[in-house]
């Protein structure tokens, strides 16, 4: 079967396990819209998974690339009929982006938070960095908050470009907020905004390659982040949070995406993380929107695009998923040093 040929060229170029089932997926994307950016997000993949897809249609005739668009062929539009493919039909809410929250309690912390952080650093390539619409930021805490991790309760934020922290602090509920992060810009940042709003928030400059500082160790009651998506780089975040918690009853909100992990990569951290005595209560797809970077020609995935075209700022295609995790168990992780890369793998895209 031919899907099954192209998983295997998927499989060899880029040592990114796929599937025919996924590979029909990017077919069913490119029959919904001709924007490459589209494609890649409905096809949730890695996105170098999606690229090669896409070329192995174009030399069985199924796609053409004209300009800076993806068009399905008449050769393509009957294969995907004969295989029983048909266009992705994303089925969100509207009103609440598929988050299913009401954020109207949370209006004023959005407007107050949209305020504060309208200076905000830049996002910065060297540190993987790509930052959430403000909405999502919101989102998260309210989640918090519905989950009892957020009124007086003590949190870590490990890397903060999407300024939890504050967002956290600015809801005057937590008892302390602190920050990690390795970009000192964002720390300087945050340290200022917190001494401006009078906010309970600390920011520390810190590599989480590095171990946990003994007194952050088993002090918190929550954690956020949004890790580095190698395996490595996951592990890294994620210990380092497990590790910050003060045992069973802890909590920690990551985000996950389809578009730099693999099923199988999934399936790796999932049980790493039930290895660290963690288990995952909560799993929202898609939950978080990033504005668009301004290192988009610079990033790994451009040159295996079939077609170039920069998306715009607030042009959502990088979205990901929010997890929740919950220790249950006495927090089984090392808190060493993670020596080396821990930004790449075969299926990163954005670094």
């Amino acid at each position: 079967m031919e899907l099954e040929g192209i998983a295997q060229r998927i499989k060899e170029k880029h040592g990114i396990p796929v599937t025919a089932r996924d590979v029909a997926r990017v077919l069913g994307a490119a029959l919904t819209s001709a924007d490459i950016w589209r494609i890649v997000d409905l096809a949730g993949l890695p996105v170098l998974a999606t690229c090669e897809g896409l070329q192995a249609f174009a030399e069985r005739g199924w796609v053409q690339f004209v300009d800076d668009r993806v068009w399905i062929t008449a050769e393509g539009q009957k294969t995907a009929q004969a295989l029983g493919i048909g266009p992705i039909q994303e089925l969100r809410c509207p009103r609440c982006r598929g988050r299913g929250l009401e954020l109207e309690p949370f209006r004023s912390l959005t407007q107050e938070f949209a305020r504060v952080a309208k200076d905000r650093p830049e996002a910065a390539q060297e540190f993987d960095q790509g930052y959430v619409t403000e909405e999502t930021t919101v989102a998260r805490i309210a989640l918090a908050f519905a989950r009892g991790d957020l009124a007086g309760k003590e949190i870590i934020v490990l890397g903060d470009d999407d300024l939890v922290s504050l967002a956290a602090a600015l809801t005057r509920l937590p008892k302390r907020v602190v920050a990690l992060d390795v970009d000192a810009r964002i720390v300087e940042f945050l340290s200022r905004t917190a001494k401006a709003e009078n906010l309970a928030l600390e920011a520390h400059l810190h590599d989480l390659r590095d171990p946990l500082p003994s007194e952050l160790v088993r002090r918190f009651d929550t954690f956020f982040c949004d890790p580095t998506e190698s395996f490595r780089g996951y592990l890294a975040f994620a210990h380092r949070g497990i590790s910050a918690l003060r045992g069973p009853g802890g909590a920690g909100y990551l985000g996950l995406t389809r578009l730099e992990a693999s099923l199988a990569k999934w399936q790796r951290i999932q049980k790493a993380l039930l290895e660290a005595g963690a288990v995952i209560t909560d799993l929202f797809p898609n939950f978080h929107e990033y504005v668009n970077w301004p290192y988009i020609e610079t990033m790994r995935a451009w040159a295996f695009l079939p077609v170039k075209r920069v998306p715009g700022k607030f042009e959502p295609w990088y979205r990901s998923a929010l997890i929740r995790v919950e220790l249950v168990e006495e927090p089984r992780v090392e808190n060493v040093r993670y020596a080396g890369d821990i930004f790449t793998d075969e299926e990163a895209a954005t670094t």
